[in-house]
């Protein structure tokens, strides 16, 4: 499997480490979660239980991470939590590895595949995402992540679908954050975003492999 840091951008990589100017661009907003924004701008997510989102991928099939467990139903179609269209699911599909003991990282292989009961229906307020290639995975590209995460550091998670803009970061600088989930263990199926003085972000250790590059 292809690893981000050591694909072969060319000069891509260097173009968008200079297209960027990140602190005069995005430096003043200090939240966690972003900003409160409009399912119609991101009809992909899908609400799963209290505290977890999917991405929509298929009529039949929605993604969201392995450590959300199984729970009856998704819902679609809204910026609140609680609120939208409710589908059941039919079977979680959690990847086989996500349970093995002694992984290079505890979060590694965090995936689940949900099969929903019914196909949904498309509109403007519920679309499949658009999945990125390993190709788009540049370092220094600004990418908006998504999703119902903490508003705040260490703080209440948010009833409202939020946006926040971050910049992609090679995993040899991620490594080095003092935070023991990403010192020496990250994997080839993981990325880095964020800045390193921690300004905004998507979360803490939660459910954000939400992320739909901005080109």
């Amino acid at each position: 499997m292809p690893d981000i840091d050591n694909f072969d951008y060319g000069k891509d990589r260097e173009d968008a480490k200079r297209q960027y100017d990140y602190e005069s661009n995005y430096g003043d907003d200090k939240i966690v979660g972003g900003i409160e924004v409009d399912i119609n701008l991101y009809p992909y997510h899908a609400a799963y239980g209290s505290n977890c989102g999917g991405a929509i991928i298929d009529k039949l099939w929605v993604v969201t991470a392995g450590h959300c467990g199984k729970k009856p139903y998704i819902r679609v179609g809204s910026k609140y939590l609680n609120q939208g269209k409710k589908v059941m699911v039919k079977k979680g599909h959690v990847h086989p590895l996500w349970s093995v003991k002694n992984k290079e990282h505890p979060f590694d292989y965090d995936f689940q595949l949900l099969e929903l009961a019914e196909p949904l229906k498309f509109d403007d307020n519920v679309q499949p995402i658009k999945v990125a290639h390993i190709e788009d995975m540049v370092i220094g590209k600004v990418i908006t992540v998504t999703g119902w995460g903490n508003t705040e550091e260490n703080g209440p998670y948010s009833n409202v679908l939020r946006a926040v803009r971050v910049p992609i970061i090679s995993k040899q600088h991620c490594q080095n954050v003092p935070f023991p989930y990403f010192r020496g263990s990250l994997t080839p199926r993981m990325f880095c975003a964020g800045y390193s003085e921690g300004k905004k972000d998507a979360c803490q250790v939660s459910t954000c492999l939400l992320r739909s590059i901005i080109d």
